[in-house]
């Protein structure tokens, strides 16, 4: 119960994130806010979410699980509340930046307690259900405006700071009332004699930081298909509903990935197909006709799909890090990716400011050497021997 409740934390983050993309015009309108100040706003959370991910691993693999996952929800509640009462630049930064300070604890601490209550097999799939909410997340946030396209922006993040503080603080307090629930202690499937970071080890994890590094550069980079709608010309309508399927193919695709992946033998080719089918659907969506509506949906779906195996670089970084690491081994990995993100956002950014409108070719170029970078290190893992045979 302690696991599926920190999945709504986790769950919460994705949609509080993406959903600034959405009311973001809005909320520059009411205030009298540049397009340049507003894009500081979206990047508040993002900075500091992504630097405190590491140094909260290493405090969560060594203390107590349920304390940080109630503590960290009540503060990104409570941020959230000053946001939606906040009426200029500094306060909305401030506490978006508070809540991603906060939100940094909910996926590591949601790995950790997967690793510590469930089967060894089943950590591959369970991490495949905790990423998939960042597909199941984003498409609640897209389908939130298709159904309410009045609701005013603050009226929204104020509901989003009580559903956290009803769904997540709460029930995490009741659930641990009066016990000591998951202190972190050494995994007993390891080695105790184990050299704690071996060349071995450091090369997995560098491994799946670059696996996660591919997926989180098509996923933040694309910016639920800002840049190919800004320069194909789609209407808002349709980016949300090409963002919809999207995420919602993101969502199936690490569910299964994770499901194939707790065979260890299988895990290099589910990421080749999910590479190999990623770079063929960004071909479609760049090079089919507007008026092909159902091939660019299932374009956008398959695209979705095949990012869903960057999943596989969480079970690949855990078993061949060093026991007592999991917080933090999943934190380095979620960093690769959400770093590779931000830049990618950029170079998006860049590329639809300088390119005119129908000219995909450099995002043909810099995405399709994206692709090919995926395509690389899965065909590496595919000849490579897995380090833990042992648990397929």
């Amino acid at each position: 119960m302690l696991w599926l409740t920190s999945l709504l934390f986790v769950a919460w983050l994705v949609w509080a994130e993406t959903s600034f993309q959405f009311y973001e015009q809005s909320l520059g309108r009411d205030l009298g806010l540049s397009v340049s100040r507003v894009s500081l706003i979206a990047g508040s959370f993002l900075v500091p979410y992504g630097l405190l991910q590491i140094p909260v691993g290493r405090l969560l693999d060594q203390g107590r699980l349920d304390r940080w996952l109630w503590m960290a929800a009540l503060l990104a509640s409570g941020f959230s509340v000053a946001f939606a009462f906040s009426h200029d630049l500094p306060g909305l930064m401030l506490s978006r930046m508070g809540m991603g300070m906060a939100c940094a604890v909910a996926f590591p601490a949601s790995a950790l307690i997967a690793r510590k209550t469930l089967p060894a097999k089943r950590f591959p799939l369970a991490m495949g259900l905790t990423d998939s909410l960042l597909g199941w997340g984003a498409a609640f946030a897209a389908f939130v405006p298709l159904v309410l396209p009045t609701a005013a922006w603050r009226h929204l993040v104020i509901v989003q700071a009580l559903l956290l503080a009803v769904l997540v603080v709460v029930p995490v307090i009741v659930l641990t009332q009066g016990r000591t629930v998951l202190v972190c202690a050494p995994d007993r499937h390891r080695s105790q004699s184990a050299d704690p970071w071996t060349p071995t080890a450091v090369g997995q994890v560098i491994r799946a930081c670059l696996i996660y590094a591919w997926g989180g550069g098509f996923v933040f980079g694309l910016a639920q298909y800002g840049l190919i709608s800004g320069l194909r010309g789609w209407s808002g309508e349709r980016m949300q509903w090409m963002s919809l399927t999207m995420s919602l193919g993101i969502a199936l695709g690490m569910v299964l990935s994770g499901y194939l992946g707790s065979c260890a033998l299988r895990r290099g080719r589910v990421l080749l197909t999910g590479t190999v089918l990623n770079g063929l659907a960004l071909l479609a969506l760049l090079q089919l006709p507007n008026h092909a509506s159902a091939a660019l949906v299932a374009s956008a779906l398959c695209l979705g799909l095949g990012l869903g195996a960057a999943v596989l670089a969480f079970p690949l970084a855990e078993e061949g890090a060093p026991q007592g690491h999991t917080a933090l081994t999943v934190a380095i990995v979620n960093t690769t990716g959400t770093v590779m993100g931000g830049v990618m956002a950029i170079v998006s950014g860049l590329i639809l400011q300088a390119s005119a409108p129908g000219d995909v070719m450099p995002v043909l170029m810099v995405y399709g050497l994206l692709a090919l970078f995926g395509v690389a290190i899965a065909l590496g893992l595919v000849f490579r021997p897995s380090l833990d045979q042992g648990l397929s």
